[in-house]
């Protein structure tokens, strides 16, 4: 362990003493007989889609063009979301942690079955992990990383509908915030929005597509609805997450880290969260907890050898105290447990640098050493 200094109404009681008569006023008869198939064009025949603040907030407005963003396929060709579209396109935000996506994943796989030879196209949509405790997933740090994550989430799925992830920039993600982890959006060609629901609903969409393609199934021998065919997701359980030897106090706050990315085509296998006690964030005592985790998608363990892990602290200016080390990684590390930090956290609102250096085996059994930066701020992450 190295540590350095870096200068740098009531009611009314009478009840009004009478009856009050609401009327209820039922309209739409004329409108609902005006549906019918041919009385109006397809494509406008639109079912209502879900309106609300949080919608309205983050530019999904129905009738209203959808904010431009540049989103990336598995193989990094861009998709842009917005704009002129070749096609009807349904987007669906999830991730493969969030057990209320995965609960519609069979839904929404039936109805792009029965959609295939319409003029619409389907996506799912990685904004960022909902629940990454209930698995070993950790959020990507580069375009390549999105795009190693969402070709997991296809192997896992085994579904037809494609995955798109925003692009390194994360406009997506500034737009939409931390808010939406079950979004679905269908755009018209134009560009417009059809329908923005803060939380999927394969009902919904199905009863808009029927509504848009009514004259496609009529013209076509379409089977009927395609009925529920199990998917390999169907019955998977959310994957054991490794755990080390070090028992962390409780209701401990994450913090917010930024890992210091110096290539996109590098990779950064260790995946730092840190964890703080709330008295910490006042400015008083407390425990700091660091976990590097070996992110899955590489594939990688730790190589077998009693070569120390070894985590170095940078500081603008001097900590007023020494960082005490309550607990420590043990050696050597083994397979993928993570790499376990517990401290005596300092009094200190500036940004703290953690460097670590560490050997990791390759897939091919090759090992490797790798050195990665990060930057601890201060504060509580919003997730």
């Amino acid at each position: 362990m190295v540590w350095s200094g870096w200068k740098d109404g009531d009611r009314d009681d009478s009840r009004r003493r009478g009856r009050v008569w609401v009327l209820q006023v039922v309209v739409g008869f004329v409108a609902l007989f005006s549906m019918g198939a041919g009385m109006i064009p397809e494509g406008d025949r639109v079912a209502h889609a879900g309106d609300s603040t949080l919608l309205h907030s983050v530019g999904l407005k129905r009738g209203q063009p959808v904010p431009a963003v540049t989103l990336y396929d598995a193989v990094g060709r861009p998709v842009l979301l917005g704009g002129k579209q070749p096609t009807f396109s349904v987007y669906l935000s999830g991730c493969n942690t969030c057990q209320i996506f995965l609960g519609k994943v069979d839904s929404f796989e039936q109805i792009a079955r029965d959609y295939a030879g319409a003029n619409v196209r389907f996506f799912y949509l990685h904004k960022g992990l909902v629940h990454p405790e209930l698995r070993n997933l950790h959020e990507p740090y580069t375009l390549r990383e999105r795009r190693l994550l969402i070709d997991q989430y296809q192997a896992e799925l085994q579904g037809q509908i494609p995955w798109l992830v925003d692009g390194p920039e994360g406009h997506l993600a500034r737009i939409w915030g931390p808010s939406l982890p079950n979004l679905q959006l269908v755009v018209d060609p134009q560009g417009r929005v059809l329908q923005a629901l803060e939380w999927s609903d394969p009902a919904a969409l199905r009863n808009l597509l029927d509504s848009i393609f009514l004259d496609w199934r009529s013209s076509t021998r379409t089977a009927p609805p395609s009925t529920t065919a199990r998917l390999r997701l169907a019955d998977r359980r959310p994957a054991r997450v490794a755990t080390g030897p070090i028992v962390k106090p409780l209701y401990m706050p994450r913090l917010e880290v930024e890992p210091v990315v110096e290539d996109d085509e590098r990779s950064y296998f260790l995946k730092l969260r840190a964890e703080v006690q709330r008295p910490v964030l006042k400015g008083q005592p407390g425990k700091l907890y660091l976990r590097f985790d070996l992110d899955p998608v590489y594939r990688t363990s730790w190589e077998v050898s009693e070569a120390p892990v070894r985590v170095e602290f940078r500081t603008p200016e001097p900590l007023p105290r020494t960082l005490q080390v309550l607990a420590a990684p043990a050696r050597p590390l083994i397979g993928t447990q993570p790499a376990e930090w517990l401290l005596d956290s300092p009094s200190t609102d500036r940004p703290m640098e953690v460097r670590i250096r560490a050997r990791v085996t390759l897939p091919s059994g090759e090992p490797i050493e790798t050195v990665q930066r990060f930057v601890i701020s201060w504060r509580e992450h919003p997730g």
